[in-house]
């Protein structure tokens, strides 16, 4: 079935937004603040619960619900809606102390650049001063310094202690039932939906999604950067689609239990397979000390990269360790043919000694007629040039490689005015 991301993507803005209108049901009032005009003080109103609504939002879609997810097509592109919208929160509440500081231009200038910080005679205030300044830290750590996964992960659980401060803040000063009780009950409603993903993804996650237990089976050194793992269950067997992924957590001495994504190649059997490229301290450990014997932590399956829901007539272009889905459609296509299908793979790489599984693809297409292998060595011939493939117009596209060559290619996409519902990509940078 098709997904229209795009609708969905505008019923949460939408569902943000609809905080403007309600506002308007809100008459003026008369303003106690020193020199504050009515209309300037219902303006920084609307401004602070258009950001408080898309907090509140953003806290759902970062909470992995697998029914949500799939109405973005992917957790990746719900990730990424929810990135734009905690920025747009944060831009409008940091707007918001200012205008309602605006009362002391030009009498007080130095009262104008205190008001944001928490030195107001009311405790309710002065929360949510704290609560900015929590949020302002949070921010800069995730948009302008770089911690290490681990660290930010916790640390981005304070969001949700934040955001309750906001929530106390705003319904004691903003709003109440009797000046407008329909933006009362929404804000009752978005509040509710923001505090309960947050105990959700905080509290009980653990316990909705247990997860499989795996242990380690095979570990093999492709180059000196990619590690293939295969991993046999310790119980209960995962279900999944080729092409989908899971959060693995690795559990060895030594070893943080934080959970990262990966691609799920093959399932042969009751074994699973990934690969990891050492990129950071957490896949550089794991590069170098990963052992058979190892128990692993599996939850998922997530994504919606499925090549049999498109055309039969198809376009893959992998990009380095992008080539993980494609090998599980390519073993999944063994065991299950297609005569109708017609592939073109577009296998990526800065030398030819960094593609993977390249011995394979080359076989399956000895025995696929339908499939057809471009290796394009970025040494030799450049980078793909996407325009120059004949018929994609034309043909469904799967895409799955390095951020910036994703967003490259869908530029050119874009560009050549192809259908975003016939362009399917996979990104595990989910910023």
């Amino acid at each position: 079935m098709k997904i229209n991301i795009k609708a969905t993507n505008y019923f949460f803005w939408g569902l943000a937004l609809l905080v403007i209108p309600l506002s308007f049901f809100s008459a003026p009032e008369a303003s106690g603040h020193h020199k504050m005009p009515p209309l300037l003080k219902h303006v920084n109103e609307i401004v602070a619960l258009t950001g408080y609504s898309m907090l509140a939002l953003s806290f759902v879609l970062s909470a992995r619900i697998k029914w949500l997810e799939r109405q973005f097509d992917g957790l990746d592109k719900m990730y990424q809606t929810h990135h734009k919208m905690a920025v747009v929160a944060f831009i409008f509440m940091l707007a918001h102390p200012f205008l309602l500081a605006l009362r002391w231009i030009p009498d007080n200038a130095a009262r104008f650049f205190l008001s944001v910080f928490p030195l107001h005679h009311r405790d309710e205030v002065n929360l949510g001063s704290y609560a900015l300044w929590g949020i302002i830290v949070l921010m800069v750590f995730t948009l302008l310094i770089k911690l290490p996964y681990r660290i930010w992960k916790i640390s981005h659980k304070f969001m949700g202690v934040f955001f309750i401060m906001i929530v106390i803040h705003t319904f004691h000063l903003t709003v109440s039932f009797d000046r407008n009780p329909l933006l009362w009950i929404y804000l009752v409603l978005i509040s509710g939906f923001g505090i309960a993903a947050f105990i959700y993804q905080t509290l009980l996650f653990g316990l909705f999604n247990r997860g499989l237990m795996y242990v380690v089976k095979a570990v093999e050194k492709i180059n000196g950067k990619v590690l293939s793992v295969k991993l046999i269950p310790q119980g209960r067997e995962l279900n999944f689609i080729p092409g989908q992924f899971c959060f693995f957590s690795f559990r060895y001495p030594g070893l943080s239990r934080e959970s990262h994504p990966y691609t799920l190649c093959s399932g042969e059997g009751s074994t699973v397979q990934i690969l990891v490229k050492s990129l950071g301290d957490y896949t550089s450990r794991l590069y170098d000390t990963l052992k058979p014997g190892a128990k692993v932590k599996i939850n998922g399956p997530y994504g919606c990269f499925h090549f049999r829901e498109g055309i039969n007539d198809q376009v893959w272009i992998a990009g380095g360790v992008g080539i993980a889905p494609f090998v599980s459609w390519m073993n999944d296509l063994q065991l299950k043919p297609s005569d109708k299908l017609r592939v073109e793979l577009y296998y990526c790489v800065n030398q030819e000694g960094e593609a993977m599984y390249l011995d394979e693809f080359r076989s399956f297409e000895q025995s696929f007629p339908g499939f057809k292998l471009h290796l394009i060595c970025a040494d030799k011939e450049g980078f793909l040039k996407v325009r120059g493939i004949v018929g994609i117009q034309e043909k469904e596209i799967f895409l799955c490689g390095p951020k910036a060559m994703s967003k490259s290619l869908n530029g050119i996409f874009q560009e050549m005015h192809i259908p975003s519902q016939r362009i399917h990509y996979e990104n595990f940078d989910f910023s």
